[in-house]
């Protein structure tokens, strides 16, 4: 009997042990502080994502400090934004990468001092994340078939062998990369890809490919632009070269600018995420796991297609997350 009494206390002890390598939990009536690390705010899309935040936080009754870096590119910026809330000691923290890769450290000091962090919109290096020890949900679109659906749209709508160009974002990111070949693989051999650049996300940048694909590619019919900031920069170019009867432009985002140009017709398309939906959801799960509780470990916020038809729905969901 006195062995047996001695194993059960034994493994209580080691239970107890496991638990509290899982970091100590908040009681719900104590103060919580949110440190969320945007990948930018100079883009209509992730101040939505800031916004659904926001939201949530002032519904749940807990303090939310939203900063970050000037452009989607600004890795070393947002490194040290992730260190300064660190720092801090802020109770948990929502990061929207910029570079998915450069993580490493940042991780296993928010794993040092027990800070949870939950990944928005763009994927964390999924080796980053093994090395760092820790478990780090991902809430956001998946990108590869969202962009499968434009593809598809191409393949049903376009004649084989559309001479068609795409502008990626920042190389190495998941996101850029699932965009292009989701897009690639709903098109098939409709759609025969005679170039492909990254512009970074950036309207400057989608511009300035546009006109130096345009200049190779004078027969060019279609762009697929990974999101609408380098479509807007394309249908520059486009219309620059008064080609606008020629060449179409698919989006991916649905900002409101993207939604105006396809009620237009100046864009063929977009796709449409749900970005204060990341937000809402990447609080509302940080404040669980903060008090203690199980959270979901990956969310597919979902994508649609947006036409003419349907672009109403989109302003709408837009406009609740927009100041």
């Amino acid at each position: 009997m006195k062995k047996r009494l001695l194993f059960v206390l034994g493994l209580v002890l080691v239970a107890a042990l496991v638990m509290s390598g899982c970091g100590p939990s908040k009681p719900k009536d104590k103060e919580i502080t949110i440190g969320f690390v945007g990948m930018t705010l100079n883009n209509e899309f992730h101040v939505a994502v800031a916004n659904g935040a926001k939201l949530k936080a002032k519904e749940l009754g807990v303090n939310i400090d939203v900063q970050a870096g000037d452009q989607h590119a600004s890795a070393d910026a947002q490194l040290q934004i992730i260190e300064n809330f660190i720092e801090n000691n802020v109770d948990g923290l929502i990061i929207v990468p910029s570079a998915p890769e450069g993580l490493l450290a940042a991780l296993k000091k928010a794993k040092e001092k027990n800070i949870p962090v939950i990944n928005l919109d763009t994927a964390i290096n999924a080796q980053v994340i093994a090395d760092s020890g820790m478990e780090v949900p991902f809430y956001g679109t998946n990108n590869y078939e969202g962009a499968k659906l434009a593809g598809k749209y191409v393949a049903e709508n376009f004649e084989k062998g559309t001479k068609t160009a795409i502008l990626t974002g920042i190389e190495g990111h998941k996101n850029a990369a699932d965009r292009r070949n989701g897009f690639i693989d709903g098109a098939g051999d409709v759609a025969e890809i005679v170039a492909g650049q990254t512009a970074n996300w950036e309207v400057d940048q989608g511009y300035t490919a546009a006109q130096n694909i345009i200049q190779a590619h004078p027969d060019l019919q279609l762009f697929f632009c990974s999101n609408d900031n380098m479509g807007i920069g394309a249908l520059r170019a486009v219309q620059e070269a008064k080609l606008e009867d020629q060449i179409q432009i698919i989006g991916f985002d649905a900002v409101s600018a993207a939604l105006d140009l396809v009620d237009s017709g100046e864009f063929l398309l977009t796709v449409a995420q749900y970005p204060g939906k990341m937000g809402e959801y990447g609080v509302e799960n940080l404040v669980k796991v903060i008090q203690g509780e199980e959270i979901p470990q990956e969310i597919d916020t979902g994508t649609e297609l947006v036409s003419k038809e349907n672009l109403e729905k989109f302003r709408e969901e837009m406009a609740k997350y927009l100041d």
